[in-house]
């Protein structure tokens, strides 16, 4: 019987224009490209990216396939979260590539600093550092009340 548990998981985008979205993760995230392939009538089918030890997948938008970009759909129900050792700093990294901020890089209380921003391309990445391993009980006791 062969083992059926996942090796991998990867995030594959898809972009209005591929070759900015590469611009804005190499510079933004320090992705390096590490495959391209192309479809017979030029269209790039995907770009394998290397963030870290983690791998994306960028695509060129393509209706006919349903392969839709965010701004064709009106937006991402789409979290992407990127851990680091210095949040802070990879924020100012990926606003100056054009990144907007959804939420400021602050301390939360499950220990990460944390915020969110938006890519020039309409995908949403969240940042984070961890500060603190904490219990479930110790983020129950630290999270704010209900509104």
């Amino acid at each position: 019987m062969t083992d059926s548990r996942p090796k991998s998981l990867t995030a594959h985008l898809f972009v209005r224009d591929t070759e900015a979205a590469i611009r804005f993760y190499r510079e933004a995230f320090g992705a390096e490209e590490l495959v391209r392939n192309r479809l017979p009538d030029g269209r790039v089918l995907f770009v394998e990216l290397a963030v870290g030890p983690a791998r994306l997948l960028v695509s060129e938008e393509t209706p006919s396939l349903n392969a839709l970009a965010p701004p064709t759909v009106g937006g991402t129900p789409l979290l992407l979260l990127l851990e680091v050792e210095d949040v802070d700093a990879l924020a100012r990294r990926a606003i100056a590539a054009g990144a907007e901020v959804e939420m400021a890089i602050q301390e939360m209380f499950w220990g990460e600093r944390y915020g969110v921003v938006r890519d020039p391309l309409g995908h949403r990445w969240a940042l984070s550092t961890a500060r603190e391993e904490l219990t479930p009980d110790e983020i129950e006791e630290r999270s704010p009340p209900a509104v």
